[in-house]
This record gives structure tokens, C-alpha cells and sequence, in this order.
């Protein structure tokens, strides 16, 4: 609607309205000049080299952090810089450890029980074996010397030693079998009681983390933005910490999703530390994500997040984690016509402006080429020294 009316009005402006209409409206003489478009974004500074300080290795297990060296400190190499809580994996350890000896003490019951039964056993074999050989010393050389009835008698007696005895060996066999499944199934259990006390075991033996090298000390963050610190709880491949390589930094800048058109790699960016605002760094577009993501973990807004590789590095004031505002130089033109957005009106025809004319203003078709938020290039129809209106004239029965 108000575009509308605006077109009404230039309208009316061309149609002639007196040789007062140039005074009535706000001008603008061009010059050929250097047109850029730039982005304001914020951000942090980080080192673009570190060593991680991870969990010490050996436990699947999570850790919760017990003590951290102070975030920033200076650390030398083989110094202790985090140690984690222990008290679970003592108490885990011991448990286990009770484990193992309850199993270890049933594996002796049972083979003390497997002796005592084959011992057992050996002696009814004994017994057997010396009846046999009674039976076999006992010969009926005249079977008519005997009756019918005690000549089956001696048969069945040595039968039945026969049978008692490869029933007694049978025995011994099952015993042992069922004795070696019930073992296998302790031991089964002893070798998940152990894995379980070496697991709590390498906790204890490792619950310190040294730096690998000379270096600040500087906290991970989690991927919403929280801080890690004392009472965190890590799992074995997290970082914890890092100690940044202070002579290669980069900026990490945060851009809106909404706000990131013509953004591109290699783009030229002046970083500020908000601390040292008179100390411009300046750098390159190195990396932007792929795809925006909220940064704050109540917050929905997305943002692209941008990595600038800065040219200078200084321990003194350059350090990770320093707030900063940059400008990220989207597109720089040199020795061209640009015009404010306001002064460029549109129909069906085209873009178009009102170019003063004496003491007229006239319309101007023109050839607009990169666009900004405020203003545009112009590639035909405007040349410097040419006077455009800001805005189209008021009418006099308005």
C-alpha cells in the first residue's frame, strides 16, 4: 500500500507540478565511490590447534569429574590437571572382589564334594572287585556235587557283582561330568566377576589426567554452551579440556539464518575483542556449517556458525574464549554508483528514480546490479555528478 502511494505521487511528480518541485524534496548528488555490503556478527575466539585432555582410557565406564586445574592456568608437562571421583569404582571393586572369593570358595566345595563321592564310590569298587573275586575262587568243578538252586545262585551272585560294578564306574563318570558343568558355570560367573573388578580396577589405577605439554589450561564446553567443571559427569571419549596452541587462533562467529545471504568462504572479516576495541584483527571465512542450529538450548533462533582464520596471533591479548564483534565484508566494490534502497521505486517497467532535470525531476530508468539491506549498486542508467530524489515530492493538494 504505501508503495502504491509512493508510485502515485512520483507519478503526480512527473506529470509536472511547477518549477518548486526540486525544492520540495530531499537530493542526493552521486559520486562514484566504494560500495560495500558487510554483516555484524558475534562470536568468540578460539585457538584453531589444541590437545584435547580426555577421561584417561580403560573404562567404558562414566567418570565424574572430582577436581579441574583453574580454567586458563598455566600447566606444565606432567602435571596433574583433573582427577575424577573413585568412591563408586572402590565400592564396585570390593563388591566384585567379594564375588570372586564367594565363587572361588564354591569351586572348592564342589571338588571337595567330587572327592568325597569318587572316594566313596572307590570304596564300593573295592568291595565289589574282592566279592568277584571270592565268586571267581568259588568253581563248581562237580556240578553234581551241587543242587540246581545253588549252581543259579553263584551265576546270579557273579552277574549282579558284574553289573554293580559297571554301574559304580558309571557313577563316577556322571559325578565328574555333572561336577565339571556345575564348575564351568561357576568359573563362567568368575570370569563376569573379574571383568567387572579389572573395569573398577583401571579407575582406580587411573583416576589423574597429566598434561601431555607446557600450556594454558582452557574447560571444554558442551554443545548447547554449558561449561564443563567439577561435578561433571564425562563418558570416556568426551572431552573435557584443551591446551590450545596459542600461536594459530580463529574466530567462531554466530550468524542468523535469517541474515546470511551471500555469505561465502574466503570472504574477508575485521574481528574486535570486545575488550581491546581499538585493535582490529583481521582475517578469512575458513568455514561455515552447513546447516543453522540453535546455540542456546531454550532458545529456537538459528544460527550459521562461521569460522575466521585469523592473520595475527599474541598470547598477551589474543587468548581463547575473549568475546568479539566482527564484520564479515560480504561484497566490496570499488569506484561505482550506488543509491540509497529508498530512492528506488518499481512498477512493471522496471526500477526506475527521479533524476533532477533543472528544476524538474524526471524519471530514470535504471540497471541495478548487487543488492544490500540499504543500498544497491547501479550498473546503467545513473553516472556520477546526477541528482536523485530521496524521496518523490509532496503534492500541493495533498
Amino acid at each position: 500500500m504505501k508503495r502504491s502511494m509512493l508510485l502515485v505521487l512520483a507519478a503526480a511528480t512527473l506529470a509536472g507540478c511547477g518549477a518548486n518541485e526540486v525544492d520540495s524534496v530531499e537530493t542526493l548528488e552521486l559520486a562514484s565511490e566504494v560500495f560495500s555490503i558487510s554483516l555484524i556478527s558475534r562470536g568468540e575466539l578460539r585457538a584453531a590447534e589444541s590437545t584435547p585432555i580426555q577421561p584417561p582410557p580403560g573404562s567404558r565406564n562414566p567418570r565424574t569429574i572430582e577436581w579441574l586445574a583453574p580454567n586458563y592456568g598455566w600447566v606444565r608437562e606432567g602435571e596433574v590437571v583433573a582427577r575424577f571421583d573413585i568412591s563408586d569404582a572402590e565400592l564396585r571393586a570390593r563388591q566384585a572382589g567379594l564375588e570372586i572369593d564367594k565363587v572361588d570358595l564354591q569351586v572348592l566345595g564342589k571338588e571337595r564334594e567330587l572327592e568325597r563321592q569318587l572316594s566313596e564310590l572307590g570304596n564300593q569298587l573295592d568291595l565289589v572287585e574282592i566279592e568277584k573275586l571270592m565268586a571267581d575262587t568259588f568253581t563248581i568243578d562237580n556240578e553234581l556235587a551241587y543242587s540246581r538252586f545253588e549252581i543259579i545262585d553263584a551265576m546270579r551272585d557273579k552277574a549282579l557283582l558284574e553289573y554293580k560294578s559297571g554301574h559304580f564306574e558309571g557313577k563316577k563318570d556322571n559325578y565328574s561330568d555333572l561336577q565339571n558343568a556345575e564348575v564351568a558355570v561357576l568359573n563362567a560367573q568368575r570370569s563376569t566377576q573379574e571383568s567387572q573388578y579389572q573395569e573398577h580396577k583401571s579407575l582406580l589405577d587411573q583416576f589423574e589426567v597429566r598434561a601431555p605439554h607446557d600450556g594454558f589450561f582452557v574447560y571444554e564446553k558442551t554443545w548447547w554452551g554449558q561449561q564443563v567443571d567439577v561435578g561433571t559427569t564425562v563418558f570416556p571419549a568426551n572431552k573435557i579440556a584443551s591446551i590450545p596452541n596459542l600461536g594459530k587462533m580463529e574466530a567462531v562467529l554466530y550468524v542468523l539464518e535469517t541474515e546470511a545471504v551471500g555469505l561465502a568462504m574466503g570472504q574477508e572479516v575485521t574481528v574486535n575483542i570486545d575488550a581491546f576495541p581499538g585493535r582490529p584483527l583481521s582475517g578469512k571465512v575458513s568455514t561455515i556449517s552447513a546447516t543453522a542450529a540453535p546455540i542456546e538450548r531454550e532458545n529456537p533462533v538459528k544460527y550459521f556458525t562461521v569460522t575466521v582464520g585469523l592473520d595475527q596471533s599474541d598470547p598477551e591479548w589474543i587468548t581463547p574464549d575473549a568475546a568479539v564483534t566482527a564484520e564479515i565484508h560480504i561484497t566490496r566494490i570499488a569506484e561505482t554508483i550506488a543509491v540509497p534502497n529508498q530512492a528506488v521505486f518499481q512498477d512493471e517497467e522496471g526500477d526506475w528514480v527521479l533524476v533532477r532535470d533543472g528544476g524538474k525531476l524526471v524519471r530514470q530508468a535504471v540497471e541495478l546490479g548487487v543488492r544490500g539491506a540499504n543500498r544497491s549498486q547501479v550498473l546503467n542508467g545513473l553516472q556520477a555528478g546526477d541528482e536523485i530524489a530521496l524521496f518523490p515530492p509532496e503534492r500541493e493538494d495533498a
